[in-house]
């Protein structure tokens, strides 16, 4: 929930009431969808807005790897929901996806159609992706720190020593704040630019 509270902070400090986020479909083995999800909408109370979130989601069907595109699922529903919120004419003016590969599609549509991040839209993920490092604009995220976790995991499964043959459980327990890592694909909304100059 830290993480999508995050987030929700950074685009309330930059002006966006109306937020969009933009999901694969939620199950029971997606716990952490769910998180970053319930994270935004508790930050965006506590600041008052409680009309200020939309949520898209995917509907229901077996995610793959990739579709009969190439391309990767999520990185479609990325575009296809963006797409969607269009052709509705959404008063949104920042996009969350679920995760990075998420949010790609959804830069990937807005360059498609003509609009420019993040003067138009603002854009941001979850996970920090490689991609997300690379992708112009570059896209705002968060860092949950995987590859420091992952070896860290590795390290006490290496140095874990058992003297006898029936060996003594254990648990350790160590704990990483997720980073907001700010990029090019967010900025001022552009209802708050407006007001600013009147």
């Amino acid at each position: 929930m830290n993480a999508g509270a995050m987030l929700a902070e950074h685009l309330y400090q930059l002006g966006h009431r109306k937020l969009v986020f933009i999901s694969t479909p939620f199950n029971q083995l997606t716990l952490a969808r769910e998180q970053r999800l319930e994270g935004i909408r508790k930050q965006l109370e506590l600041h008052g807005v409680t009309d200020g979130l939309e949520v898209l989601v995917a509907d229901r069907q077996a995610e793959a790897d990739s579709q009969d595109d190439g391309l990767p699922y999520e990185y479609s529903v990325g575009r296809q929901l963006t797409a969607e919120l269009i052709r509705r004419e959404s008063m949104a003016t920042a996009l969350i996806g679920v995760n990075d590969m998420t949010a790609l599609g959804i830069l990937s549509e807005l360059a498609a159609q003509g609009l420019r991040v993040p003067r138009d839209f603002s854009v941001c993920g979850f996970d920090n992706i490689f991609s997300s490092s690379i992708t112009t604009p570059g896209l705002t995220t968060i860092d949950h720190h995987l590859r420091t976790r992952c070896q860290a995991a590795v390290d006490m499964v290496i140095t874990q020593s058992t003297p006898s043959r029936i060996p003594t459980p254990f648990v350790n327990k160590i704990e990483y704040t997720p980073q907001l890592i700010v990029r090019s694909s967010t900025g001022q909304s552009p209802t708050h630019r407006s007001s600013e100059k009147i």
